[in-house]
């Protein structure tokens, strides 16, 4: 059976940021990667942008697929289906080789149709009923805490970023001046994840701040703003 968490997304300004950060990280502590660091990812989408317009219409029911590497690594890049149910989600996910992602990059997608990984073949189905592309790259930074009781998980995600990952062994950054779509000017999305309910140690930390409620997708405003030009891969 997948396991469920619930996520809540808050857009966060600068002075906020800072000291929700401090607290968070008095309680809490980094991440099995340690804590900081960018997060790369290349979002798959059908011909007629299923996913993109299921998210934009607020489906209670959707997916995302996206291919994901971590500090320009690309020695390991993991497959990933997050599906949602209203505020709750989940996530499946399978290590792919560096040509696999090069493949689909490129538009290759053929190779699915002869593959036996379950998420392969659901991507394979897709492929051969709606299409497929790489429809967004882009990239962004992470600075992310865990609290064991309940599997609670907090990060904090600076704006997008741009992202040349043609060179080998770097990524040239490029802070883009984005507000998540709302004014004034948040720098900082905060996502609170966790399973069944928030532990009141948690509650009383992020209650204390003023925290703007957001719905908004990364995948939904890297599209928007343009950091990678529509259909260019």
């Amino acid at each position: 059976m997948p396991k469920y968490r619930f996520e809540k997304k808050y857009l966060l300004n600068e002075h906020t940021a800072v000291l929700l950060r401090s607290r968070v990280a008095a309680i809490m502590k980094p991440d099995e990667n340690g804590g900081s660091y960018v997060i790369s990812n290349m979002y798959l989408d059908d011909r007629i942008d299923s996913f993109y317009y299921a998210n934009q219409l607020g489906k209670y029911s959707r997916d995302k697929y996206r291919l994901r590497y971590y500090n320009g690594d690309k020695s390991f890049i993991r497959l990933e289906r997050k599906h949602k149910d209203g505020a709750i989600s989940y996530k499946d996910s399978m290590r792919i080789t560096r040509e696999q992602y090069q493949n689909m990059k490129e538009g290759k997608f053929e190779f699915l149709l002869k593959e036996e990984a379950r998420l392969l073949q659901m991507l394979a189905m897709i492929y051969r009923l709606r299409g497929l592309r790489a429809s967004s790259i882009f990239s962004y930074r992470r600075e992310a805490y865990v609290y064991e009781p309940n599997n609670v998980r907090i990060t904090f995600d600076s704006p997008l970023f741009q992202t040349d990952d043609t060179k080998k062994g770097r990524i040239h950054y490029e802070p883009l001046k984005i507000n998540y779509g709302h004014e004034p000017y948040f720098p900082m999305l905060l996502e609170v994840k966790y399973a069944d309910f928030l532990p009141e140690t948690i509650k009383r930390v992020l209650n204390g701040f003023p925290l703007a409620h957001t719905e908004m997708s990364k995948y939904a405003i890297s599209r928007e703003r343009g950091v990678l030009p529509y259909g260019k891969t």
